[in-house]
């Protein structure tokens, strides 16, 4: 493949990204509305708490913007060119190199997850997301801005000590972002998904086993797409059956889910002893 078609080839992929993002969660929006799940709300209050969940999106976007601007491609696609990371030095062919380095990406992203459970200022900043006692679609972009920037970083050197092409790194994002909406989706799923896919994948009854207040469960099926990790690393719990229940019981009161309240969490929830 050109230089040229290369570059050609990221643009596409980022629009794809785009589309996944923008189009998979009115899909999952509208699924919300048609399938709901046993005790989601469909009501305006739902509207108003989305709305808090974009707005703190919105901030995110601007941080991210501030931070990084569009330089995280341009190292991607530098990487790439340079034949930077371990897999290049060896004598794969193109599809296996391709395999292993989205597989060893997933596997960054759970380690990195994980951590962010277990190392106290990354947890007060991923527990923006965690306190959301209504999980649905928007949840997924309910992410503190602070929290972006050394999950970006975590990424970029992953890619860059794996040896992670910026197509194969793009071609994970969309499956990611279109599995990230999918898990949070407050939709009726049926049970044969996860009897038919948990095996290999993370399902969203698994996922919104993550997000439930039992500590045992919040800590555990850290990952996003596959399911290996977590059943190798011992983290793995069974898939949330009936009524989920979801938030942190330290963060269950009002002021914590205005998107000033979670903007501020981090500093708020510092003095408390659990979340």
């Amino acid at each position: 493949m050109t230089q040229t078609a290369s570059l050609d080839f990221l643009l596409a992929l980022q629009r794809v990204a785009g589309m996944v993002l923008f189009g998979g969660f009115a899909l999952m929006f509208a699924a919300e509305w048609l399938l709901p799940a046993t005790g989601a709300r469909r009501d305006w209050a739902r509207i108003g708490h989305g709305a808090h969940n974009l707005l703190l999106w919105l901030a995110g976007i601007a941080v991210m913007s501030v931070v990084f601007g569009g330089t995280i491609w341009l190292l991607l696609q530098w990487m790439q060119f340079r034949r930077i990371g371990v897999l290049y030095f060896l004598p794969l062919p193109f599809w296996l190199h391709a395999v292993l380095a989205f597989a060893l990406l997933d596997a960054s992203d759970y380690f990195f997850h994980r951590l962010s459970h277990n190392v106290r200022w990354l947890w007060l900043l991923h527990a923006v997301h965690h306190s959301d006692p209504h999980v649905d679609v928007t949840t997924n972009l309910r992410q503190h801005p602070l929290h972006l920037i050394p999950t970006e970083l975590w990424k970029l050197v992953a890619c860059a000590a794996i040896g992670v092409p910026a197509w194969v790194f793009l071609i994970h994002e969309i499956l990611n972002l279109g599995f990230a909406h999918m898990h949070h989706a407050a939709v009726r799923w049926p049970h044969w998904i996860d009897r038919a896919f948990s095996w290999l994948l993370i399902t969203p009854r698994m996922h919104w086993s993550h997000h439930s207040p039992e500590m045992a469960r919040t800590n555990s099926n850290y990952g996003v797409i596959l399911s290996l990790w977590d059943r190798n690393f011992d983290t793995l719990t069974s898939p949330i059956d009936g009524a989920p229940q979801f938030g942190l019981r330290a963060l269950d009161t009002p002021r914590w889910h205005s998107a000033w309240g979670m903007l501020m969490t981090p500093w708020r929830a510092r003095k408390l002893s659990a979340l």
